[in-house]
């Protein structure tokens, strides 16, 4: 009986000793647990207070952040809503320039005060670019970095020549285009062609046409015609003023080319071609109700 009682005792023990054993290694695993939660925890606070002070979000693709030159570097497109930049600066590498563009909307860069009040500098936008309140502003070739365009010196220079050019006022000391191609001035209002020492143009051909008047016009000196085939003028588009004689219908018509003084507007009176009627046709025999030159 005493042996009995001794492995009774002793299976006790054995499953006291498993039961405490069980317990320590779950209490050790909850701890092991509590730990990673905590660091996940952690970490992911961290994550979310580095995005909200470099206000990183799905619009960036790649962002790299460089030591001891307080720059930050973004690969790909990126897609912001405002960009504050305390020094001012955005720039891009030589091979991949910077591109800045909006979606169906306009592109604003703003200068913020010592008030911290917005004001809007520059506006880009599809009915046009604003400029306001800047004492310099530069626009360099990214190839050549030569100057394009200065607040300074307002002169547009355009390296390899443009196809197309929409304006309102070009002020420029010449203009050309290449030896085999037309350049065409084109304007759906009015066209003016204006020399602060007068206006020179040659060309091998030069063609003027309009809806409705042509003027030329010197202030101080003459307005000089030269052409090597001489000079043109298509006669079938000038405007027919009725001579107060009168013509019987059927009449054969000739016409006399007229000059207003001191307008200088070209226009044509019908005369007969008999002689004795043609005769006493002047350019001053017009009706007063269809003056020409008023």
């Amino acid at each position: 009986m005493g042996k009995a009682d001794l492995q009774q005792q002793q299976q006790k023990y054995d499953m006291a000793k498993c039961q405490l054993y069980n317990e320590k290694n779950s209490f050790a695993f909850w701890i092991v647990i509590i730990l990673l939660f905590s660091l996940a925890l952690g970490n992911l606070c961290l994550t979310l207070t580095i995005a909200g002070v470099l206000k990183i979000y799905k619009g960036m693709e790649n962002i790299e952040l460089i030591q001891g030159a307080e720059t930050v570097k973004f690969f790909g497109n990126i897609d912001f809503d405002r960009v504050l930049k305390v020094d001012g600066k955005l720039e891009g590498f030589h091979e991949e320039p910077v591109e800045i563009s909006g979606d169906n909307g306009p592109v604003s860069i703003s200068l913020v005060n010592r008030n911290a009040h917005p004001h809007n500098k520059i506006h880009l936008s599809k009915n046009g670019s604003i400029l306001k309140g800047i004492n310099h502003f530069e626009v360099k070739d990214g190839a050549s970095g030569r100057q394009i365009f200065s607040t300074s010196r307002p002169t547009y220079n355009l390296p390899q020549g443009a196809s197309m050019l929409h304006t309102n006022l070009i002020n420029a000391a010449r203009i050309t285009s290449p030896i085999n191609d037309t350049l065409k001035f084109q304007t759906r209002n009015r066209f003016t062609l204006k020399g602060t020492e007068g206006t020179r143009l040659e060309a091998k051909e030069i063609l003027w046409s309009a809806d409705q008047n042509i003027f030329l016009k010197s202030d101080n000196g003459s307005a000089v015609l030269l052409g090597a085939n001489g000079i043109y003028v298509n006669v079938n588009s000038l405007p027919i003023v009725k001579s107060e004689h009168g013509l019987r219908a059927g009449t054969p018509t000739q016409f006399k080319l007229c000059v207003c003084f001191p307008q200088g507007r070209i226009f044509r009176i019908a005369v007969p071609k008999a002689h004795a009627t043609a005769a006493r046709v002047s350019c001053a025999h017009f009706s007063n109700w269809n003056d020409p030159c008023a």
